[in-house]
């Protein structure tokens, strides 16, 4: 998806930027404005954050909206929260999985991991390798994630390293 995306700002880097990040966080577009949830968001202030000219970010709801396909994409994205600083002070426990983006099975093992042990999962977050720094799975449980799981969670193929907090 994102690589469509990108081809059709292709001619606008600095509204790539604007694209990315609206994807990265959820940021929906609809009827000429930018919202999170149904609170909509300020341009100038969308603008401060991602480090571009307030009329980069008008640009880029414009030729969001003018386009069919990345209007439909755009205007049913949702806010996704990450939990992960809360869960630590909830007791929960939290992993970290890093991995290569391209191996299929990666959700999948770490999920069977957890299952085994009776561990239930409360959250789970994949990013997006091609939004995110790094390829990362956060997952947050009902416990603390004893060392014999993250040894068969470091097994799964692709994965590189599991961080526990």
């Amino acid at each position: 998806m994102w690589k469509r995306i990108a081809e059709k700002f292709e001619k606008y880097p600095s509204q790539i930027a604007v694209a990315k990040e609206f994807l990265r966080f959820g940021i929906s577009i609809r009827e000429g404005k930018a919202y999170c949830g149904n609170i909509e968001l300020v341009p100038a202030k969308i603008a401060e954050a991602i480090g571009v000219d307030r009329k980069v970010v008008v640009s880029a709801i414009q030729n969001i909206e003018k386009d069919e396909e990345l209007r439909k994409v755009f205007e049913k994205l949702k806010p996704v929260a990450d939990i992960t600083e809360v869960a630590r002070f909830l007791g929960y426990g939290v992993l970290e999985v890093y991995a290569e983006s391209s191996k299929v099975g990666i959700a999948a093992g770490v999920t069977s991991a957890l299952a085994k042990e009776g561990i239930v999962i409360r959250y789970l977050l994949a990013e997006d390798p091609e939004l995110s720094v790094e390829s990362k799975m956060i997952v947050v449980t009902d416990s603390k994630i004893p060392g014999k799981v993250v040894e068969e969670i470091l097994k799964v193929d692709g994965v590189k390293k599991v961080v526990i907090s």
